[in-house]
């Protein structure tokens, strides 16, 4: 039996670089794309090193039976509410147009299935720049009518402290981002459920685990069904 073969972008980041430990232990063809070479490469992997920014629709991705799309902005707290003018394009660039070239790219190059992570609170009429992108992308791979299409919609990604430190890097909203969601976790009942911080070890896992499924169409996934 063949191998699935896995198309991950973005494991270089947070949730991608999560997603690819867990693809580590998994029977897969496992092939990264990311500007650098991401850290804790696992054996089953082959990282091709990428530029983005020459990135267009008509790109051909290697041969994929799935593709995962994790890229984003590393964007602090408060950006997730208002993020300054100066920083929309790159955002806008990154988030949405690199996301969206990837998918176009991935449909022409005969891949049929995404799994894309987006965000709790998407959508393309929200007056706030994050979450409005976000469903904007969503949208538009809807649109692209792959024969399936899981999108990941986590509130705040708890596990970020060991990360952030194993960069050396000490950033105070990182802790305020893990302490209030914490504090606040058992308060999010009912239809607040899926605001939950999620451990990026439990979203990783129900990302891999559901590459195998055998569900076409939409499926959307959050903090409920993560599982």
């Amino acid at each position: 039996m063949n191998k699935q073969k896995i198309l991950l972008v973005g494991s270089s980041g947070f949730a991608g670089n999560h997603i690819m430990q867990e693809l580590a232990k998994k029977d897969v063809e496992l092939t990264t794309l990311s500007r650098k070479i991401p850290n804790n490469l696992p054996s089953n992997a082959t990282n091709l090193i990428f530029d983005f920014d020459k990135l267009s629709a008509d790109t051909q991705l290697p041969s994929s039976d799935h593709l995962v799309i994790c890229l984003g902005t590393p964007l602090k707290l408060w950006d997730l509410i208002y993020l300054k003018k100066k920083d929309i394009s790159s955002f806008i660039k990154i988030d949405k147009q690199h996301v969206i070239n990837l998918a176009k790219a991935a449909k022409k190059s005969g891949i049929q299935k995404i799994s894309i992570v987006s965000a709790v609170g998407a959508n393309s009429k929200s007056f706030n720049t994050y979450l409005k992108t976000k469903g904007e992308v969503e949208d538009q791979i809807i649109s692209m009518n792959f024969e399936s299409t899981n999108i990941f919609r986590p509130a705040h990604m708890c596990g970020r402290i060991d990360w952030e430190k194993n960069k050396n890097s000490y950033r105070f909203d990182v802790f305020l981002g893990e302490y209030v969601s914490l504090l606040t976790k058992p308060f999010m009942i009912g239809g607040l459920i899926d605001y939950k911080g999620v451990d990026v070890k439990i979203l990783s896992q129900s990302v891999v685990k559901n590459l195998s499924n055998n569900s076409t169409g939409i499926q959307y996934f959050t903090y409920k069904n993560f599982n």
